[in-house]
Formats: C-alpha cells, sequence, structure tokens
C-alpha cells in the first residue's frame, strides 16, 4: 500500500465543509482516507511522500463531461456550425491504422491531464475500417494515461445529412452528385447492430476495469436518432448498468427541428420517451426553452455546458445561470476543441462563468464560485458514473486532485486577503498553475510534467503519424472532402427559415437600436 499526505492551503474539499485552511489529506492507495488541518494528520504517519505544501492548494480534479478524443488527430480551425460541420466529418483525413489512433488520443488526454482533467465523458465516432470502430486503441490511450473515462461510441440511424430524411435531401442534388454522396461515408451512419454488438463487447472487456472506465451508449442528437434509438441504447445502458450521453439542444436548427418534425420540444420528446434519467449526460445543452427547464431538472439529467466550442462553432451560450436556478445539474466541457486548442479546464470554466455576466438585471453579477465549483466537481462526478466516489475531498472518495501552486495567483502579496479565495481561483487559475494531478491516488503528473508516459516520445510518434500518413489522405479521401463542399451550398435552403423565425432571446448582451420610449 502507498500513502501520501497531500498538503494545501486551503484544501477545497467540497464536502461539508468547503475549505479547509491549512488542510490535508492521507491518501493510502487510491482512496482518501483522512481530511483535516495540517497539524492534525501530520502525526499520522509514517508516509511514503509527502505532496504540496502551504504555498499550494487543493481541488478535486475536473470531469470533462464532453470530450471527442479523437479530435486530438486534428487540433485547430473548427469553426462550423453542426449543421454544416456535419458534411464534412470522416472526409478529410487519410487512412489511419489502430497504432497511429493510439498515440494521437494520448497524445490528447496528456494535454488533458496538464488541463487540470482527470476524466472525461467521451463521444467517439469511431472508424468503420477498424475492428471495434477503433475503439480498443482509444480505451488503451486511456489505461495508459491513468485517466477515468465514461466511453460511448456515437450511433445515428435518420436525418443524417441535414434535418430531413434522407431521401429528400439527397433528392435536391443533381443525381450523379447524389450517387457520389450516398456512397460516400458522410453522414458518418455505422449499422446500428454492428454498433450495438461492439458496446456489447467492449462493455464485457473494459466496463468497470479498475473503476476508471465505464462503457456507456451514446446516440448522436436529437436530429438523427430515431425514438427507436433513443429507447433501444437507454435500454441497452440499463441493462448494464451503465449511462447514455447524446448531444441535445446544440444548435438553433435542432431546437426548430424537434418542434417541428415531432410537435414538442426536444426535452419533452425524450422526457416522454422515458430516455432521462440521473445516468444521462446532455452535451451542449445551449437552446433549452424555459418550459424544458423544469422537465430537465426533474429528469435529475446533468447538462454539459462547452463555453469554448459554443463560440467557435456559433452555436450560443448555454443558459448555465438559469438552469442552476431551476435546480438542474450542471458540469462543464471542452467538446475536444477548448477555447484555445490548451485543454486548459480553469480557462473553460472560467469562460463559462463570464458569458453569465450580462446586463440583463442591474443586480445581477457573478455567478456564486462556490455554487460553480460544487457544480463541476459534484455534476462531474454523476456524469461519470461514480457520484458516491467523486466530487469532494473526504474519507471514502478517490484521490482525484489536482496540486496548484498559488504563487502567481496571489501575487502581488496582499492584494486579495480580503477576496474569496474561490473567487480567485474562478478568475485568476490556470493550467500553467496545476503542479501535480493524481488520479485514483497515482500521480499523473508532478511538477508540471507528466509522469505516467513519456510524454517526448509520444510527440515525436504523434508527429510522425500525422506527418508522414494521416494528414496524407488518398484521392478517395481528397474526392469525399470535395463532396462536403458540393452539398454545402444546399444546407442554406433547409435552414434559413428556421434562423428567421423569431425567438426571445434569452441572453442580451448589446443593442442594435433602443426601444421607442
Amino acid at each position: 500500500m502507498t500513502r501520501y499526505l497531500v498538503l494545501g492551503d486551503p484544501v477545497v474539499a467540497l464536502g461539508e465543509r468547503t475549505l479547509i485552511p491549512d488542510g490535508a489529506l492521507v491518501v493510502e492507495d487510491a482512496v482518501i482516507t483522512a481530511a483535516g488541518p495540517r497539524a492534525e494528520l501530520e502525526v499520522m504517519g509514517p508516509f511514503d511522500r509527502v505532496l504540496g505544501s502551504p504555498g499550494h492548494f487543493v481541488v478535486p480534479g475536473f470531469v470533462n463531461c464532453h470530450y471527442h478524443s479523437e479530435l486530438a488527430i486534428g487540433p485547430g480551425l473548427y469553426q462550423h456550425i453542426f449543421e454544416k460541420a456535419n458534411v464534412h466529418i470522416q472526409t478529410s483525413l487519410g487512412p489511419i491504422d489502430e497504432e497511429d489512433l493510439h498515440v494521437g488520443v494520448l497524445w490528447g488526454l496528456i494535454q488533458a491531464i496538464k488541463g487540470g482533467q482527470t476524466g472525461t465523458v467521451d463521444m467517439y465516432y469511431g472508424r468503420p475500417s477498424l475492428p471495434d470502430f477503433g475503439c480498443e486503441p482509444a480505451l488503451c490511450a486511456y489505461r495508459d494515461a491513468g485517466l477515468r473515462t465514461a466511453f460511448g461510441l456515437v450511433s445515428r440511424d435518420q436525418n443524417i445529412y441535414a434535418h430531413e430524411s434522407n431521401e429528400r435531401f439527397l433528392g435536391r442534388l443533381p443525381a450523379a452528385l447524389a450517387r457520389e454522396v450516398a456512397d460516400s461515408p458522410m453522414g458518418y451512419a455505422w449499422p446500428v447492430d454492428e454498433v450495438m454488438a461492439a458496446f456489447e463487447r467492449l462493455s464485457d472487456a473494459w466496463h468497470g476495469r479498475g473503476d476508471r472506465i465505464r462503457i456507456v451508449t451514446a446516440p448522436d442528437w436529437t436530429p438523427a436518432c430515431s425514438d427507436e434509438l433513443y429507447l433501444r441504447c437507454r435500454r441497452a445502458a440499463d441493462e448494464r448498468g451503465t449511462g447514455m450521453i447524446t448531444h441535445v439542444l446544440e444548435t438553433r436548427s435542432e431546437m426548430m427541428f424537434n418542434i417541428e418534425a415531432y410537435g414538442k420540444p426536444a426535452v419533452r420528446r425524450l422526457a416522454d420517451l422515458g430516455v432521462l434519467t440521473p445516468e444521462t449526460v446532455l452535451e451542449h445543452f445551449v437552446w433549452v426553452t424555459d418550459p424544458e427547464l423544469a422537465i430537465f431538472a426533474d429528469s435529475g439529467a446533468v447538462a454539459s455546458s462547452n463555453p469554448g466550442s459554443n463560440l467557435r462553432l456559433s452555436t450560443g451560450i448555454c443558459r448555465v445561470r438559469d438552469l442552476m436556478a431551476a435546480g438542474g445539474r450542471v458540469a462543464f466541457g471542452t467538446d475536444g476543441i477548448s477555447f484555445s486548442d490548451r485543454d486548459d479546464f480553469f480557462t473553460e470554466l472560467r469562460l463559462a462563468c463570464y458569458l453569465q455576466r450580462q446586463p440583463r438585471e442591474f443586480t445581477v453579477g457573478r455567478l456564486d464560485s462556490e455554487q460553480v465549483m460544487r457544480a463541476a466537481a459534484a455534476n462531474g462526478a454523476q456524469a461519470i458514473g461514480l457520484p458516491d466516489k467523486l466530487g469532494r475531498l473526504e474519507p471514502g472518495r478517490y484521490a482525484d486532485l489536482l496540486i496548484v501552486n498559488k504563487e502567481r495567483l496571489f501575487f502581488p502579496p496582499g492584494r486579495y486577503d480580503a477576496e474569496p479565495f474561490l473567487d480567485v481561483v474562478l478568475d485568476r487559475a490556470e493550467s500553467s498553475d496545476i503542479d501535480t494531478v493524481m488520479a485514483a491516488g497515482r500521480v499523473l503528473m508532478e511538477g508540471g510534467r507528466v509522469t505516467v508516459v513519456d510524454e517526448g516520445l509520444i510527440r515525436e510518434r504523434f508527429a510522425r503519424a500525422v506527418s508522414e500518413r494521416v494528414y496524407h489522405p488518398s484521392a478517395q479521401s481528397r474526392r469525399w472532402a470535395e463532396l462536403g463542399m458540393l452539398v454545402e451550398p444546399y444546407l442554406d435552403g433547409i435552414y434559413r427559415p428556421w434562423y428567421e423565425a423569431p425567438v426571445q432571446a434569452a441572453h442580451v448582451y448589446n443593442a442594435r437600436k433602443p426601444a421607442a420610449r
């Protein structure tokens, strides 16, 4: 058994006590066995190691509640709203083998560790050319990195090109182009029976491994998933005692589609189906309407706000303040394309909070920092399937934590003495301040250096893979990319009416002109 003494002033416990000044934790193997004042815990030695100091603070590790591990293959200029990106996905890269996929995902997880993440909720689109759609290399990367994950292979079965039937969409195109599109991977809708069979095999092999890996179902999003698919995924998840993750209300058009196609808002649709439970994670959740707030809160499901991605993709701003006020569970994620491609979770959390500081009401300013930190911790634990094992730094919980250097944060001395501690953390902390990352009692990073793998070697292997193979698409892949460009002009006629339909804004930042007196 390995015993650590972890020191921090304070320990941000987020339990019955929010902060433990000049605090400490005793960690034995994967679990916290004691939490309290440093003077009381220091005498409980001997310890194999002492981590942290009064010059650090300790906080629960972050669960990235919306992540796409495959996107580590191609960081950069993500800029298209999902309806447009939908016709380009799966067309821009060359063939990839399992080894290259493994090293690419592992490189992304290294960045996640450095950004303060100890777990992810991963929607994985998969590679149909590989066994079980290439899930095994990704799961091996999680094993090697030491991170937790709730990992779901995406499924979709309708409206795969746009928010209308496949036949109607193909009918908009010239006949030759329609035939090419139908024979291409555009729409990335792998056979549902094969996806569900892969889910069962992966669940048998990986689910519960070390209490770090959880295999979940992942219907893609409401326009591309039939009611039958949602029900099938919910049943499969319940039978296996696991969860379900899905994109919901990411875009304005998605909101309008559900109202027109099903005669009800998306959250009401899913609630009526019975697929919303505390084991459901709803990704993005930007375009939720007032009548849906209570339905969502009552369901116990978790919504992931992904502020950097939402801004980059012209998606909108998640109603974090309104969701919290309604009693809903709100967590936070990056969508695999963080604000500055740095996977800095402190920055993402700060952005989510700043976007709620709007000139809607004179008396309303910042979100309550303790409420935000508790939401990120507790709802992240819920989303990853460990509500009773993560989210607090207290005895009996897993030792998933960050040790953060206070030197830059609280300089100059005395400036922040009168400020609430968590206000300073949310407004100023960055990934560069993180000294140590621990998950399940294992040190993943120390002194700012990842310790579980050879970062330099992985970087070298990743660079070679993408430069020599992955970023050299075949002639067929280049043609598929051209198909996306040829199809894109036909999208405007589908979505423009929904953008022209008036809506009552939930967020207000400025005005085109003042109202008449």
